[in-house]
């Protein structure tokens, strides 16, 4: 009999909290610590490292703050920017709804908002900007809402933007000298930046150039400790009644390198693949069988976007995966290569495709399954 009458504990594509959120308490605590001292931090992370399941948990662990979370994902435009600024300040407000109108027509007095029911019968406010410019006084009032509001409850407060490296992509950086200009008066608040796209960020944050140089803490988060994933794995198995080996949990964690979605990605399968609640060698190989099913069209295609030398150097990476030094004319040589300069420029673009990213001492690929599936198929 399958487990599928138990819920899978493993989930991975989405945001995940209480019993399905791994350990992360070192970083949790850190966090706290900056958002108690009105710190600002920029946040980076490779894609699909937990930053927001992360940072939501340190929301519902600060007790005592305004607690205010701005998805800036879908803000492709400065109206976008301010539907979702505005729509981010409604939500962190508490109350009933009539007094959460209220006070947006406090903060936000150029805004006209408005209840909608959704399907669920639950409520939620949207905003008319028909009549409105994207920038001036609207978004001034936007900038200082969380400040205003603290000040008026006597609390702290904390604004988090995440993927904030979408900014860099409007046609000026008024948007980014307005919120430089206003946030640092605002010594009550601490503004969290979360991004994913390093080559942004650091152009944000790192750039003299930019408004943002140097104006915050930069926290760079990493992946799961082995010990902690190790416990939470065999936790979920155990609490299930598995019949389980501590070599195939260290197999697992092994095979996914401690990263946090590929490693809930490969949990995930296992669990659906567990026959009689006996987890087996064989099961982790099916898992990974599975995977590669439903993933090998996207990497077909990921390849077929890449010119014959950017395929040959990503499979050089896939094979030999442990170089450090592939700029050197060892490396280039071994992998059949022509020269460390071409060598340069696939790699610079396999990191914009963020297919690769580059840690402390090597390139690495973004999707630990990807790299496996390129050494069987080839």
């Amino acid at each position: 009999m399958k487990n599928n009458i138990l819920r899978n504990p493993f989930i991975y594509g989405e945001e995940v909290s209480g019993e399905y959120f791994c350990d992360r308490e070192e970083e949790i605590k850190e966090l706290i610590r900056d958002i108690e001292n009105s710190q600002n931090v920029i946040v980076f992370s490779p894609r699909r490292y937990g930053k927001t399941s992360l940072i939501k948990e340190v929301l519902r662990r600060a007790k005592g703050f305004l607690t205010f979370y701005i998805d800036l994902y879908p803000a492709i435009t400065k109206q976008k920017f301010i539907e979702q600024y505005a729509s981010g300040i409604s939500k962190g407000l508490s109350g009933k709804k009539e007094k959460i109108l209220q006070l947006i027509k406090e903060l936000i007095p150029r805004i006209i908002p408005k209840i909608v029911v959704t399907t669920k019968n639950e409520w939620k406010f949207e905003f008319d900007f028909d009549r409105l410019k994207p920038t001036g006084p609207i978004l001034d009032d936007l900038l200082e809402a969380a400040h205003k509001q603290a000040n008026k409850e006597n609390k702290k407060a904390v604004v988090v933007f995440d993927e904030f490296q979408e900014i860099a992509n409007y046609e000026d950086d008024e948007i980014e000298r307005k919120m430089r200009s206003v946030f640092q008066t605002h010594h009550n608040v601490s503004y969290i930046f979360m991004g994913s796209k390093r080559h942004m960020m650091d152009n944000l944050f790192n750039n003299p150039n930019r408004p943002f140089y140097k104006s915050g803490k930069h926290f760079l988060l990493g992946k799961i400790k082995k010990e902690a994933f190790y416990s939470f794995i065999e936790q979920k198995f155990k609490s299930a009644g598995f019949d389980y080996s501590e070599e195939i949990i260290e197999q697992i964690l092994e095979i996914t390198e401690c990263h946090p979605y590929y490693t809930q990605m490969l949990c995930h399968f296992i669990w659906e693949e567990v026959q009689n609640r006996k987890l087996t060698k064989e099961n982790v190989e099916l898992a990974i069988e599975k995977i590669f099913s439903n993933e090998s069209s996207a990497y077909i295609t990921t390849l077929d976007n890449l010119t014959q030398l950017q395929k040959r150097v990503l499979l050089a990476l896939a094979k030999d995966e442990f170089a450090t030094e592939i700029f050197s004319n060892e490396f280039i040589k071994k992998n059949n290569l022509s020269s460390p300069s071409s060598v340069q420029k696939a790699v610079k673009v396999l990191l914009e495709k963020e297919i690769i990213e580059k840690n402390k001492i090597k390139y690495v690929f973004v999707d630990v399954f990807f790299k496996k599936w390129l050494k069987e198929k080839f």
